[in-house]
């Protein structure tokens, strides 16, 4: 049986759990917020107030944002991973944005194994090439100005 632990749900309040944490639960780590995706704590990519993330205090309805702040919040983290990263931007709605990463192909690696192999590691340089796929992830916006990455399944 797991011990008892104290996390803090998306919505606020302390809850106690024998199970492992739920996707969205928060819990200070010493230093700062981190939120449960599923797989680890991980930090928030970007916020309203990003000094309440420091703050030990827990996170209660007074801390909450309005919908046009985390709105702003979104559009302001989906625009610096664009021009940050070079991501793509693969869907937007109401609650998040679905933003998209293409892998990079180390030409310089393929470039010498094709000389060295005469030619013969153009054919994998080029199936490369031309099958990249992207990691994509999800940008979230809690309604305390927060925003969370999670990854999805990407193409």
């Amino acid at each position: 049986m797991e011990p008892t632990r104290e996390v803090d749900s998306a919505r606020g309040g302390l809850i106690r759990r024998e199970a492992p944490p739920r996707m969205g639960d928060l819990r200070w780590n010493g230093e700062e917020w981190r939120r449960w995706n599923g797989r680890r704590w991980i930090r928030a990519l970007a916020s309203v107030q990003p000094e309440r993330l420091k703050n030990p205090a827990r996170y209660s309805d007074e801390d909450a944002v309005s919908d046009e702040r985390q709105q702003r919040a979104l559009a302001f983290a989906v625009e610096d991973q664009v021009a940050t990263y070079g991501a793509h931007v693969v869907f937007q709605g109401p609650s998040g944005a679905i933003i998209g990463y293409r892998r990079r192909v180390s030409h310089g690696l393929h470039a010498i194994l094709t000389i060295l192999t005469s030619g013969l590691w153009a054919i994998v340089w080029l199936a490369a090439a031309a099958g990249r796929r992207e990691d994509r992830v999800r940008l979230e916006p809690d309604r305390f100005g927060n925003i969370w990455v999670t990854k999805v399944a990407g193409a």
